[in-house]
């Protein structure tokens, strides 16, 4: 329990060195409602967001323009201070393995949930805040899948 809480603590200092700790805090499982509405086409969505709502699929995996822009974006949100640079894990998990820590993240609409509305274990919800776009989110999960190092048989995104 004391790793626990020495995780969370530093979890805190980083959240407060970006400016979020004194967010408001959500519910990580947002209900269908709430997901239906961040999904739903709007008049403004990119080319590549409205294909994401109507597919469930990312179309800037393997786009390297948009894979750059994910990780300049990755390292400004702090997604790098908990994953490392090369997303192998420091105070949040490996990102470069296929093993989840939320299964959902195995698909592309799952990573979308977790970085809009963020985790239970401390992750910031980065769209919801609006931190992010979910334009911008996009390219931090056409970041993170370029650096998956698993058996490219285990990538269920793709």
């Amino acid at each position: 329990m004391g790793g626990s809480v020495g995780r969370l603590s530093l979890t805190l200092v980083i959240l407060a060195g970006i400016g979020l700790a004194s967010q408001p805090v959500w519910p990580a499982d947002p209900g269908d409602d709430e997901i239906g509405q961040v999904l739903t086409p709007k008049e403004d969505d990119t080319p590549a967001l409205r294909q994401f709502k109507e597919t469930g699929k990312n179309p800037y995996n393997k786009e390297p323009h948009a894979i750059e822009a994910g990780f300049k974006l990755a390292r400004a949100v702090a997604c790098t201070h908990c994953h490392a640079g090369d997303l192998s894990g420091l105070i949040g998990p490996s990102l470069t393995t296929g093993s989840w820590r939320y299964q959902k993240n195995g698909t592309d609409k799952g990573m979308f949930q977790t970085l809009y509305f963020g985790t239970s274990a401390g992750m910031a919800a980065w769209g919801k805040l609006g931190s992010l776009t979910p334009d911008e989110i996009l390219k931090i999960i056409a970041f993170v899948r370029s650096k998956y190092r698993g058996d490219p048989r285990n990538a269920t995104w793709e």
